[in-house]
């Protein structure tokens, strides 16, 4: 780390007085606001803590900062540049078995201390640093108190990747073990193998680590647990894994999409409409770009791209 403060350094490259940064950070996990968005499949409301302008300035900064010296797992998928649910899903399209778990509550479940001692493992800072980053990166929560990870902080993403990265190691050691192959995405994992009988006991070998891990504190949501295999349709983060081996849209998003492009060329399609079409075709582009080529046979190059400038 640099042998500067965190303080120190802060005063150097932001616009903001040794007094006013001490205040910011020490008050920084009470300057969030609240809101809720409505989970998908009507499971209830996500609760979203955004901080206010100075710290989401202070969050990037300190992001930026100290990256190179916080590890991040090569599996993890999620945050990172070049890489995403495609890739997430990609390495798994081959094998023949898939095991899907989810990490209940993972962004809430990554307390204060955990951001800490993972810091000090890592950076070693100074005592003072690393309870004013411990701040930085996490709000007190409500309705139960305490720090925490916020979803809505934009700190939040990488920290978390990071904190992961001893569990992401032990889970791939293990994976190993049965030539499996493990991603994770964000609170998504993924264990793929053509041994048939494996998958059960990484499960078990997770379950384990959840027990035993100092940090973080993760529990697996029982009810998102799913084994499967290639005799079923697979779908890993909202993509389906083919039986030919390749990763694609699913045929549901297909027809809604063309059905989408059809309404656009005979011209009933209303703006908002539209730009959801729009967002559909640059997600479908990353994903499978030869069913936008299919879509550009059926509308013409010009309409085609009409709909992605307008």
């Amino acid at each position: 780390m640099n042998m500067k403060s965190l303080i120190s350094l802060l005063v150097d490259e932001l616009p903001f007085s040794e007094r006013e940064i001490r205040e910011l950070l020490n008050s920084a996990p009470s300057r969030y606001k609240v809101h809720y968005i409505e989970k998908r499949k009507g499971r209830g409301l996500r609760q979203i803590a955004q901080p206010t302008a100075e710290i989401k300035l202070l969050q990037r900064w300190a992001i930026n900062q100290y990256r190179d010296q916080l590890p991040v797992h090569p599996t993890a998928k999620a945050y990172i540049s070049d890489s995403g649910i495609r890739q997430h899903a990609a390495a798994h399209v081959k094998n023949s078995y898939l095991l899907k778990l989810d990490f209940k509550d993972f962004f809430p479940s990554i307390k204060g201390i955990d951001v800490r001692r993972h810091l000090a493992k890592h950076l070693g800072a100074p005592s003072e640093d690393l309870s004013l980053l411990m701040k930085l990166f996490c709000w007190k929560g409500k309705p139960v108190g305490g720090l925490r990870l916020s979803i809505g902080a934009p700190s939040s993403p990488f920290i978390s990747n990071s904190i992961m990265f001893e569990m992401d190691e032990k889970i791939q050691k293990k994976c190993s073990d049965y030539d499996a192959t493990y991603t994770r995405y964000a609170d998504d994992l993924a264990i793929s193998t053509n041994q048939k009988d494996a998958l059960s006991a990484i499960y078990e070998h997770i379950l384990e680590l959840c027990d035993s891990s100092k940090y973080p504190s993760l529990k697996i949501n029982p009810g998102k647990t799913v084994f499967t295999s290639k005799k079923h349709n697979r779908h890993l983060t909202g993509l389906t894994l083919s039986s030919d081996g390749k990763v694609s849209l699913g045929r549901d998003r297909k027809r809604l999409i063309r059905a989408m492009t059809h309404a656009y060329t005979t011209g009933k399609l209303n703006p908002d409409e539209l730009g959801k079409l729009r967002g559909w075709i640059a997600f479908a582009y990353s994903i499978e770009p030869d069913f936008v080529e299919s879509l550009e046979r059926m509308i013409g190059l010009q309409a085609l791209n009409r709909i992605r400038r307008t």
